[in-house]
């Protein structure tokens, strides 16, 4: 018996009730599917679904929410391989399970480990489309998936994945490490953690208002389209840009490397902001009326311009400003490590 019969006797085996027959057709030159499959199971009072994944199941995650208090499942099994017969017995390894926890309802998508498929040419996968109750906590541990989802959500975790990931409306709580793959978020407010490598992080309307958000991109832009609250944002190798920046709170800290900085502060009441960067320039933007202490340094070689915004000098030196802006309420420093620049323009917008 080939070592393929045998992982598919051994599913049959365990998962519960066994496996039915599914039908399975050409989808291209190699690639096979099953049809539509359907699984429905009621939410709960904790509203929370967790999803898991084998570690060696590719696939995709589509998550919307609805009225309903319901979990919706429709998927397709689908598989690559030199014949029918072998992306059958591919499709057929891959098992999809919707059961319920005390604490939340549970969702599975298992492969034998290690996986019958290999390399490029052959492979077995997932694509689902999930609903979930509006304001649902969803969990997901499926790290070769990639993820799209649209809320409310009351939050969402995803703690390691290298997927892609796009998610839109979560109210409370976004936790999401991916590596090697672009993120886009929007409209997030609350507890806010964000890290990707090699690829860009793109962010619109973000919200933390009693805690810090963190962002983090090694090797790759971080973008921020409109930002609230108070944020921890770091990288290397990549411009750090964020528009519409309303500073908050006494911890706001944007540290960059090899990289541009630029910021542009809608405003700034009674809050401390710290930029530092090393061999690249950093430009900050504010209102003309801006109240805040300017701590300004760079390197030897490197230049400070100030413009469009009335300062008051405490110290002028040739690498150093200290400048009051209004009454001094909030404190903004900066300094560049190496050949980098600093500029700081008002704006009457």
């Amino acid at each position: 018996m080939s070592k393929l019969k045998k992982l598919l006797l051994i599913s049959i085996l365990l998962l519960p009730g066994g496996l039915t027959a599914q039908e399975v057709f050409e989808t291209g030159e190699g690639t096979y599917s099953t049809r539509k499959l359907t699984k429905n199971l009621e939410i709960g009072t904790n509203n929370r679904l967790l999803i898991r994944a084998a570690a060696n199941l590719p696939g995709k995650i589509t998550l919307t929410t609805s009225r309903a208090k319901e979990v919706g499942i429709i998927y397709f099994k689908k598989s690559k391989a030199a014949n029918k017969e072998q992306a059958v017995d591919f499709i057929d390894l891959i098992a999809v399970v919707l059961d319920k926890t005390p604490d939340a309802v549970r969702l599975e998508m298992r492969a034998p480990n290690p996986a019958p498929w290999e390399g490029e040419t052959e492979w077995g996968m997932v694509e689902a489309e999930i609903t979930v109750p509006e304001k649902c906590f969803v969990e997901i541990e499926a790290p070769l998936f990639d993820v799209d989802a649209t809320g409310p959500f009351r939050g969402i975790v995803i703690p390691v994945s290298l997927g892609k990931i796009d998610i839109s409306h979560v109210l409370e709580k976004l936790e999401v490490a991916t590596s090697n793959r672009r993120v886009n978020v929007s409209d997030v407010s609350g507890d806010i953690a964000i890290s990707t490598t090699n690829a860009v992080l793109s962010a619109r309307n973000l919200v933390a208002i009693g805690s810090r958000a963190q962002i983090e991109n090694d090797h790759g832009d971080i973008r921020i389209d409109g930002f609230t609250g108070e944020i921890d944002a770091e990288n290397s190798y990549g411009r750090i840009n964020i528009t519409s920046f309303i500073v908050r709170g006494k911890r706001n800290v944007i540290r960059g490397m090899t990289g541009p900085i630029s910021l542009d502060i809608a405003e700034v009441d009674d809050a401390q902001l710290r930029i530092t960067n090393r061999f690249e320039d950093v430009e900050l933007t504010m209102p003309e009326n801006t109240s805040a202490a300017l701590s300004l340094a760079v390197d030897e070689g490197g230049k400070i311009e100030v413009s469009g915004i009335s300062v008051k000098p405490e110290l002028i030196e040739q690498n150093r400003m200290n400048l009051v802006a209004g009454k001094g309420t909030s404190v903004i420093t900066s300094s560049v490590r190496g050949s980098g620049n600093i500029y700081v323009r008002g704006s009457n917008d």
